[in-house]
């Protein structure tokens, strides 16, 4: 009976988290200027680093400074990072203030009433989603600690090797 609960159980979590096709949670979110940007046009460049952040969340800010620099090392081998902000309509105001301070470039997009983030699994940010050329999610990250940027640096060189012709 255990044997049987073990296998059920395994089955159930990999039909939930195993290989997800982003395609079927693809997004259709605007960015800073007011621009439509969907998932399957970004995985189209390379692979695609979602990183679900709000402006009130310390780590979410921390992890950004990282993914940005891990940004502008690997975007021209076509890692894409996009930073979706999960504020609210009370704190969406200081989203494009805070990424003008700190000079970002990388594309910053809204989910205000949290479903690309909640189609994703998220629960708290930071939250992050990492899509595959091919359109799968390749890892999940939930949370962030100072040390976490060697691991990206891996994960972004191995997402980068994965389905290039």
């Amino acid at each position: 009976m255990k044997k049987l609960f073990i296998s059920v159980l395994f089955l159930f979590f990999s039909a939930v988290y195993g290989n997800i096709n982003a395609q079927g949670y693809d997004f259709d979110l605007n960015d800073l200027e007011g621009n439509s940007v969907k998932l399957s046009e970004l995985t189209k460049t390379g692979p695609v680093f979602v990183q679900f952040w709000a402006t009130w969340c310390v780590p979410c800010k921390e992890e950004m400074k990282v993914l940005n620099e891990l940004w502008n090392k690997y975007k021209d081998s076509g890692f894409v990072f996009v930073a979706v902000t999960i504020d609210d309509q009370k704190s969406v105001s200081k989203v494009k203030p805070f990424i003008e301070s700190k000079s970002y470039k990388f594309p910053v997009l809204f989910d205000t009433d949290k479903n690309v983030f909640s189609n994703f699994g998220g629960q708290d940010p930071p939250f992050s989603v990492f899509v595959d050329r091919t359109g799968n999610v390749y890892k999940t990250y939930s949370g962030y600690m100072q040390g976490d940027d060697a691991k990206l640096e891996g994960d972004i060189k191995e997402a980068l090797k994965i389905g290039k012709n």
